[in-house]
């Protein structure tokens, strides 16, 4: 791996190895993050910066969503925390500032310490398992399950293995290699990562560049052939993702008929109490800040009456900012669904599956709400994002498009 490269600015060498610190303790990660930044400020070069962030084809539906939020920051109430819970839903503005930077080879170094932070996590796991790792705060996410960051490990494993099986399929390079490193990080996945969420990304991964690469030669028949066989032993033998997908299946049936839901089924409660709020004010919303205040209110004596989200981006926006918002997000999510397909190659199935990770990942976690996720997505999506000018897709998309070779 060339470490850094004469023709690139400091920015660009610091914010190609963020990936790997999305794996360790947060305050890792915002500590490269501000190193960036401080790389940015110093790097000058302020109006080609600008010019970068308005020819980027998610420029318009991101400032949307900050007028939105501006204007529900002037027009509905204004509860205490707002300043917080309004930051929160700035999160793409970071997007923004990643891909300033512009394109370059510094795309290709950060797509390889990605993997390299997976496969990294993944040994880590494995040495778990084995009871070989060190007690030490740095590994405590690999040790136990630690809520939104065992989650987050989980998640970018998932994104991981999608992102290898599409390297596999795209280049004819290190085919081998790139197997067995997609089936390492798979077993870790699916065997003793404890997150439904990671598995369940990982499998629509895979889906999306089977499909997208489905033709009629025997070398993808094959590869066709084994990557369903794997996922096929995965749910016959990974015990507790079987039946983590069976329990929740088993709380929809309960939750429909009227029983009792397990725990890990309380999210249904806590949806169907936010329909119920997002009915009182559903064009505009309640405001931003409004569902931590007005969720307990009617969630008293439950279990999920101390919950700090609803566990639903959608439901979070269509509660806070109304329809309009809710819409101005999906207008977000759409663009790159359709800078994904414009740009095609490699570097478009890396922008879809991660598009769908984060659509999907709304529907059972707050993934915008929380920046635990959100500064990771916003660094992953700013790998096949950055140098992409909406004015001239075709002439700039496929610059660094093998960017996994």
């Amino acid at each position: 791996m060339n470490l850094f490269n004469t023709n690139e600015t400091k920015a660009q060498f610091i914010l190609s190895l963020l990936p790997i610190t999305l794996f360790f303790p947060i305050g890792i990660g915002y500590a490269g993050i501000v190193l960036f930044l401080v790389a940015l400020l110093l790097g000058g070069h302020y109006r080609d910066r600008w010019q970068a962030v308005k020819d980027s084809p998610m420029f318009l539906p991101i400032m949307a969503l900050l007028a939105v939020t501006c204007g529900a920051g002037l027009l509905l109430e204004r509860p205490e925390g707002f300043w917080k819970a309004f930051m929160h839903y700035q999160i793409y503005l970071v997007l923004l500032v990643f891909i300033s930077v512009g394109g370059g080879r510094w795309q290709q170094r950060a797509l390889k310490v990605f993997f390299a932070g997976a496969l990294v996590a993944a040994t880590l796991l494995y040495l778990n398992f084995f009871q070989l790792l060190p007690d030490w705060t740095l590994f405590q996410n690999y040790r136990m399950y630690a809520g939104n960051k065992s989650i987050l490990i989980g998640i970018l494993l998932g994104i991981a293995g999608g992102w290898m099986l599409n390297e596999i399929f795209a280049f004819r390079e290190h085919k081998w290699q790139r197997m067995a490193a997609l089936l390492y990080i798979a077993v870790a996945l699916l065997f003793l990562a404890k997150t439904r969420t990671g598995s369940l990304i990982f499998i629509f991964g895979c889906v999306l560049v089977l499909l997208r690469y489905l033709a009629f030669s025997w070398r993808s028949v094959l590869l066709v052939l084994g990557t369903v066989v794997v996922l096929a032993v995965a749910w016959q033998t990974a015990t507790g993702f079987r039946e983590r997908m069976v329990g929740t299946v088993n709380d929809i049936k309960a939750f429909v008929d009227g029983g009792k839901i397990s725990t890990e089924g309380v999210r249904l409660e806590m949806y169907q109490i936010t329909m119920g709020i997002i009915k009182e004010r559903p064009i505009g919303g309640n405001g931003i800040g409004t569902w931590a205040i007005k969720y307990p209110e009617r969630a008293q004596g439950l279990m999920s009456a101390s919950m700090a989200t609803p566990h639903n981006d959608y439901l979070l926006y269509a509660a806070e900012i109304g329809i309009i918002g809710l819409c101005a997000l999906l207008w977000i999510w759409l663009a790159q669904l359709m800078v994904a397909a414009r740009i095609g190659g490699a570097m478009g199935m890396r922008l879809l599956t991660i598009g769908v990770a984060i659509m999907f990942g709304g529907l059972v976690n707050a993934i915008l709400r929380d920046a635990l996720f959100g500064i990771a997505f916003m660094v992953l999506l700013a790998i096949p994002l950055a140098g992409i000018n909406r004015h001239a897709y075709k002439n700039n998309s496929n610059q660094y498009g093998d960017a996994g070779r």
